[in-house]
Formats: structure tokens, C-alpha cells, sequence
């Protein structure tokens, strides 16, 4: 079951364990969501032997499935409520991205944030994040460094990638702005003995060991079906820094990209996205090329709630975010395998726990 640590300097305090009463919480809640920083929350006693211990950015709070390792966390708000009770809320240690401060830059083919090696340097959006965790290395301490591991295999190594920033910014805010909402994969947070490593994936690969199924753990699923998201052709621009810093704008010379088929069967449905970093039209192009795709899939939502089959199978590992996991249904026709996108797990009520995976998947699907 879950259990939690809380580490202050050289000792190591007990919060929760269902093993013992003397220890454990009123409530608690833990939420994982796809790229963010995740929270954990959770309230105790005034007569909790930890109570008193508890203190702001001081130490790090581990959440434990049994005797194995969930997530990390720090402590960054701490309250009383009307019974003196003590509410600790906590953000996951990718917030250590927030310390640090990101100097104005210009990242192409001359000028670098932090260089690691010397010599010629492939200006890829993987690249960039190496040298952005560089950056946010020099100025915070050894506990809040990340060591950069490159889990995309590839996929982004064709893209030239050159942006600049004027302003003095988080690692965090220039991660999710130029990263996750610019070019998107995945940003996840791993945890060994000896460090804290910022992972990036292109792609989800790794599968939850359990499945979600009708009439054992499914406790509710919503079907959409929606003509919002068809689209047939994109307008695309791009905005980069060149070797000077200076702000530049790409576009192609044709201005939009469709697909004479979608176009024939819906007409000419035109979406303008803007990107970042992107400096040559054959990059342009493939990123909206890309994102055209997406929209070209006749797509349905599903949107899931689940209990963990772990709470009543305790051989079996929970639940995690960005994992692909089996979904079952013969009641709904329903048998995909989709990623993992959130959760709210209730520590104390494991039962009460909500899944969601509200995701795109493409026809044929269907659903009485």
C-alpha cells in the first residue's frame, strides 16, 4: 500500500504507513497529469509525530508503493485549518526548474546557452533541452540538478531548431513554452540513488502490467465523437532567432498545406499554427505536414475513470502516468490500449481513486 517519507537532512521520518496508526494521515491526495509537475497533499494530526518537523522547501517527501519508489516531492505550502490540523501540499521536483534563472540567449548555429563541447553542434530541439538543463545546473545546487537522458531515439534530429529569449525566465517556463507546447513529447521526471533525471520521449512505449475492464475496475466511460477538430489544411509560421538574435519569421512560400482528399470530402478547412525554433521551410513544413495528420484522423475521446487493480491485488504495481494500458469493455465494444493521461489517487482510500485516459484514437471504433 502507499506509504510516505518525509527526508530532512540526515534523518528520515515516517508520515504514512498503513502498518501503523501512530503514522499516518487525516487525508491525502496525489495527482499526476501528463507534462507537469505533479502535486501530493496531504493532512495530519496535531499530535502526528512529524507535525511539528514539517518545514517549507526544507527536505524532500518520497511517496512509496510498498517498498518501491512512486515520486518525489518538496513541501511548499503548509496550513492550519480550524481543528489545528496540519495541511501539507507539495509540488514534484521537476519544480527545482523554477530556481533557477535563464539568461537572455540565442540558440542556433554560433551562439549557445552553455556549451558542453566544443566544436560543430547539431541545432536539434533535443539539443536544446540538453543545454537549457545545462544552464539551470550552473545555478542551483547539487540536490536540484538534473541529468539530461535523451529518450526519443531520433525522431526530432532532422529538425533545425534556433529560438532566443530577451527576457530572464524559469527553466520550467522556457521547457513548457519552446518544448511542450511548441514541439510536444514527453517530459518526465525519473528518480535513481544518486540523481534526479529529466527525461525526454518522442513517443509513449512502456505498458502498465494491468488492465482496465467492464464489471471488474471500470467505473465509468464517455465516448465523443465531435467535427470540431477537422481540418484539411493548416496555414503555418514560425518565428526563430538568427545568428544576430534577431527575430525572424518562416512561412512557406505557398502558405498552406492540405490534403486533396480531406479537402474534397469536407472543402477547405484552413487552421493557423504558429511554432517556434523552426528556421527552414522543409521543417516547417514537416512539423505541419505532421500536425496535419492528426487532424486528417477521423477521431473519437474516450474518456475513462478506473480503479487501480493494484489496491486489491497488492502484487500488482499501480498505476502510472504515461503508461499504455489495456481498456476493455464488451458491454461498449471497447478494446484499446491507450496512455495514461491523469490521475487524483486518494492515499488513504485507494478505492476512491480516479484514472482518466481521455484520449484520440482513429476509426473503425464503434459503440452501442
Amino acid at each position: 500500500m502507499y506509504r510516505i517519507e518525509y527526508k530532512k537532512g540526515n534523518d528520515v521520518y515516517t508520515v504514512h504507513s498503513s502498518f501503523d496508526s501512530t503514522y499516518t494521515v487525516v487525508s491525502g491526495i496525489y495527482h499526476r497529469e501528463t507534462n507537469t509537475i505533479g502535486t501530493l497533499t496531504f493532512t495530519v494530526l496535531n499530535s502526528h509525530p512529524v507535525c511539528s518537523l514539517f518545514e517549507e522547501y526544507a527536505g524532500v517527501v518520497s511517496l512509496y508503493w510498498n517498498t518501491r519508489l512512486l515520486y518525489k516531492f518538496r513541501i511548499f505550502k503548509i496550513k492550519r485549518d480550524l481543528y489545528n490540523r496540519c495541511i501539507v501540499q507539495c509540488e514534484g521536483l521537476l519544480s527545482y526548474l523554477n530556481d533557477s534563472v535563464i539568461e537572455h540567449y540565442t540558440f542556433n548555429e554560433t551562439s549557445w546557452l552553455y556549451p558542453i563541447t566544443t566544436g560543430n553542434h547539431s541545432c536539434t530541439i533535443v539539443e536544446y533541452l540538453r543545454e537549457l538543463v545545462a544552464r539551470h545546473n550552473v545555478f542551483v545546487t547539487a540536490g536540484q540538478r538534473f541529468t539530461f537522458v535523451d529518450e526519443t531515439n531520433g525522431a526530432f534530429n532532422d529538425i533545425k531548431f534556433t529560438v532566443k529569449q530577451d527576457s530572464y525566465v524559469s527553466a520550467w517556463s522556457e521547457l513548457e513554452s519552446k518544448i511542450i507546447r511548441n514541439v510536444g513529447g514527453y517530459v518526465q521526471m525519473r528518480h535513481n540513488a544518486t540523481e534526479n533525471q529529466l527525461v525526454y520521449k518522442a513517443e509513449l512505449t512502456e505498458q502498465n502490467s494491468q488492465q482496465i475492464e467492464y464489471s471488474v475496475n471500470l467505473k465509468s466511460l464517455e465516448l465523443e465523437t465531435g467535427t470540431g477538430t477537422v481540418i484539411s489544411a493548416i496555414y503555418p509560421l514560425s518565428r526563430y532567432a538568427d545568428a544576430d538574435g534577431k527575430e525572424q519569421i518562416c512561412t512557406l512560400p505557398y502558405n498552406y498545406i492540405d490534403d486533396t482528399v480531406a479537402v474534397g470530402r469536407y472543402g477547405r478547412i484552413i487552421k493557423y499554427v504558429e511554432y517556434k525554433g523552426l528556421s527552414t521551410t522543409n521543417s516547417l513544413e514537416a512539423f505541419a505536414r505532421y500536425d496535419l495528420r492528426k487532424y486528417l484522423n477521423r477521431t473519437k475521446t474516450l474518456a475513462i475513470s478506473a480503479t487501480d487493480p493494484a489496491v486489491s491485488d497488492p502484487s500488482l504495481l499501480p498505476l502510472e502516468v504515461d503508461k499504455l494500458t489495456t481498456i476493455h469493455s464488451s458491454v461498449n465494444v471497447v478494446n484499446v490500449t491507450l496512455p495514461l493521461n491523469s490521475f487524483d489517487v486518494d492515499i488513504v482510500n485507494p478505492l476512491q481513486s480516479q484514472y482518466r485516459f481521455n484520449s484520440e484514437f482513429s476509426l473503425p471504433f464503434r459503440m452501442r
